[in-house]
């Protein structure tokens, strides 16, 4: 199938995302296959809430998490977003892969598309955003550069992981053995990871890393997705 230009990453030869409905896509697996909405409803108030990503792209997940959010009805959320883009796009371009889902998220797309034009994407490292939504705050932590650094820079580790890099067979890169166990060490206890692929050798790196695995329905065609849960370790006593 001819790939159209726009949502092509020419560094890997493969497509920014694979359905039609993106956005909802992202709600299914990253949202829901985490448990978001009841999670945020029952931490402590003032607590906020650290999510990490492997894989910003055009932003795509970002858009649709504010959309999730602003619709929940939730209030006073604080929430920290760290994501990693090894090929950073030009807000241009992110624009033109999003246009798709205007319709529906139009305000939100130019919101970070506005924002992410700010950002030196030359320079590598953390850069951040503020955006703040009727949900409460959101702010995205972005790294320019490779997703270990990325993993390895974390101040603190992550309530949900987020991993949508290309495929095993695009990007083997972003799911390499060592990478999921540094995600798998930056998670806390009882936190969460969800993807797309279900691939054999990205889930047996998620259980070596720590992830009570689970196979979720999938959306768009897509028979199953992924949803993991760091396992508590009981100290013994």
């Amino acid at each position: 199938m001819q790939i159209p230009d726009h949502l092509l990453n020419e560094h890997y030869d493969d497509r920014y995302f694979d359905v039609v409905n993106a956005i909802e896509e992202a709600k299914h697996i990253f949202f829901q296959g985490s448990r978001l909405v009841e999670r945020l409803s029952a931490q402590p108030s003032g607590r906020r809430f650290v999510i990490g990503e492997t894989g910003f792209g055009a932003g795509r997940v970002l858009v649709a998490l504010m959309d999730f959010l602003d619709r929940s009805g939730l209030k006073d959320l604080d929430i920290i977003y760290n994501s990693v883009e090894l090929h950073p796009i030009a807000s241009e371009r992110m624009l033109s892969v999003l246009d798709g889902f205007r319709p529906d998220t139009g305000p939100l797309i130019d919101l970070l598309a506005m924002e992410y034009r700010n950002i030196d994407t030359a320079r590598s490292g953390w850069h951040r955003i503020v955006l703040l939504r009727p949900f409460g705050s959101l702010m995205l932590n972005l790294w320019i550069g490779e997703a270990m650094e990325m993993v390895s820079a974390l101040d603190e580790s992550c309530d949900a992981w987020f991993l949508d890099g290309h495929g095993p067979k695009k990007n083997p890169e972003i799911w390499r053995p060592e990478l999921l166990q540094a995600v798998g060490d930056r998670t806390v206890p009882g936190g969460t990871c969800a993807t797309y692929t279900v691939s054999v050798a990205v889930r047996r790196s998620l259980s070596e890393a720590g992830f009570e695995l689970e196979l979720r329905p999938g959306f768009g065609g897509k028979k199953s997705v992924l949803a993991g849960k760091k396992s508590v370790q009981l100290t013994a006593v």
